[in-house]
């Protein structure tokens, strides 16, 4: 895949020829992994609907962005879901949307997508379990993956892409896929920080077109992926 070209983004959908409307952006995970890529919109000027399953912190997100995040708290299983999106959206559609919602089912994640209006950027962000290996652990697939990564080089080992997920990953079509990885490092590799996962979303958010996936990290050799 071709390089994130953060020069030429789009900017949470924003049209670079069109008079700047303020963008609206869905993010769910809005308290956890997702925290600070709320607090980057809404201090650029963003408007962002926070969906969470606490009130509470959201609304601690909603007073301390000044109003910008509004908070959305309700569990995605719950009926009504579809409802209450477009109910948020009413005034104002929804011009991009970061997922993080790792134990949603797969048709609480389409409605969660599809309430995006099409050519909208869509960015999921995914688990490393959707990069298990099938068969041995040791097993390595050859195809090359974008890499996002903090430190200079550490994305060149990776050896697996987003493409080779089913189809039925992709919740909606031109939906980003950022599949999350690890770091290595000479001590034992570590997961992803809340702030270096939701930088690596605003990358993939913003990326111009077309659409690309990305890893955050490494996801192979699976056996170095950290145990807790």
């Amino acid at each position: 895949m071709d390089a994130i070209d953060t020069d030429s983004a789009t900017g949470s959908g924003r049209d670079p020829g069109a008079p700047r409307a303020t963008p609206h952006l869905l993010v769910v995970g809005a308290t956890g992994a997702l925290l600070p890529a709320v607090r980057t919109l809404t201090a650029r000027g963003d408007t962002v609907t926070a969906m969470a399953r606490t009130a509470a912190d959201l609304w601690d997100l909603e007073r301390s962005t000044h109003g910008a995040a509004r908070p959305l708290a309700r569990d995605f299983e719950a009926p009504g879901l579809r409802e209450a999106l477009a109910r948020a959206a009413h005034d104002t559609p929804f011009t991009g949307a970061l997922l993080y919602c790792p134990r949603a089912s797969p048709a609480t994640v389409r409605t969660l997508a599809g309430a995006v209006p099409p050519g909208r950027p869509v960015v999921l962000v995914l688990t490393s379990e959707h990069a298990a290996p099938d068969g041995e652990a040791g097993h390595e697939e050859s195809v090359e993956a974008e890499s996002i990564e903090g430190d200079a080089g550490e994305g060149d080992a990776a050896s697996w892409s987003p493409a080779l997920l089913p189809a039925g990953a992709r919740p909606t079509p031109g939906c980003r896929l950022l599949v999350l990885g690890w770091r290595p490092r000479p001590e034992g590799s570590r997961w992803h920080t809340a702030g270096e996962i939701s930088e690596a979303a605003l990358r993939v958010l913003d990326a111009g077109p077309p659409p690309r996936d990305a890893v955050l990290g490494r996801v192979r050799p699976w056996r170095t992926r950290p145990s807790a």
